[in-house]
């Protein structure tokens, strides 16, 4: 995808136009920076009934276990209170969603494999394996090589 920005001096000064063909995620990233300018880059984790901020570059990957969404740090796994999709829609772009119930940190990972079944093992630099599924290969593959 190309990027064109134009200036318009006609336009008033709290518009700005983002003409597109077709919805793309990029454009949703956009948007988002316009309705919060200053995104977080902390995510709140639980434990019992107290609350910790994490910074967004130590947690390795998101997952979903017994219906509960985690953060998977250094230190282990964390409670999130927030769905999946939630905190996919928020995240920087180093973050990939590779099934229904991951959602992986590039930053941490230390090589790609490619299965004969079509699916993608990622090997992160904590010695852990996360497996991609059929459906969200191509994607991986377009994040990884720009396409």
């Amino acid at each position: 995808m190309e990027l064109k920005v134009e200036y318009d001096d006609s336009l008033p000064d709290d518009l700005t136009i983002l003409r597109t063909k077709s919805h793309h995620s990029y454009v949703d990233k956009v948007s988002q920076l316009f309705e919060d300018p200053f995104p977080s880059n902390m995510i709140i984790t639980q434990e019992g009934s107290s609350f910790s901020p994490i910074e967004l570059n130590q947690i390795h990957f998101f997952f979903t276990e017994n219906k509960a969404v985690y953060a998977n740090t250094e230190s282990g796994k964390q409670k999130v209170q927030e769905r999946l999709y939630e905190i996919e829609s928020r995240l920087p772009n180093h973050f990939v969603r590779i099934s229904r119930f991951e959602i992986v940190n590039l930053q941490w990972v230390k090589r790609f494999e490619y299965t004969f079944g079509g699916r993608i093992i990622l090997h992160l630099k904590s010695d852990e394996k996360l497996y991609s599924t059929r459906s969200y290969t191509k994607k991986i593959k377009n994040i990884l090589f720009r396409k």
